[in-house]
């Protein structure tokens, strides 16, 4: 039940996420004129483009590892103007982040829990928050209970222990010899 809430927030949150993603690029497409598109932000898309696939291809050489924080440091190494690009450029861009993504070094594994990982049940929130002397009554209280169940059941077993015994005695007297 627990799994299936966390799923369902995390989905939420990543429709939330998904649809103001959305929202803020019809709004910078339709703020932005033409010619602010096509002469500012498209040479800084090809700027960035261009500065991931030198520094991936640098990195690819050295055999070092490619991670977004590594492609952002390459960056400033091998741009002119040593601005470099930073790590969410490379994620808001499309293809400079689809390239990425293809060349990482990093990929997701996924591995079943083992046995140890698994909680065997959960314990529920009251307990957890009682005092030691408050857990000590619960458990002597416990104690007590199981007891007397125990008394119960230990007296109706000598019951039914008498009755069939009665039983056995009845079927004695009665039964004929052949």
């Amino acid at each position: 039940m627990v799994f299936l809430f966390v799923f369902l927030m995390r989905l939420h949150y990543r429709l939330i996420i998904a649809y103001a993603g959305l929202l803020r690029k019809k709004s910078n497409e339709s703020a932005a004129p033409a010619w602010l598109a096509k002469q500012v932000y498209q040479p800084k898309r090809q700027r960035t483009i261009d500065l991931v696939h030198q520094s991936v291809e640098a990195l690819r050489n050295e055999k070092a590892r490619i991670s977004l924080a590594s492609i952002a440091a390459k960056s400033r190494k091998l741009d002119p103007t040593g601005a470099g690009i930073s790590e969410s450029a490379i994620l808001t861009n499309e293809a400079a982040r689809a390239y990425y993504e293809q060349h990482r070094s990093w990929r997701r594994q996924r591995r079943p829990p083992t046995s140890s990982q698994k909680p065997a049940k959960r314990i529920p929130a009251g307990v957890v928050r009682l005092s030691k002397a408050a857990l000590v009554d619960r458990l002597l209280a416990a104690e007590r209970t199981s007891a007397e169940w125990e008394q119960r059941w230990l007296s109706h077993q000598d019951d039914v222990l008498c009755w069939r015994l009665r039983a056995e005695a009845a079927e004695k007297r009665l039964s004929f010899p052949s």
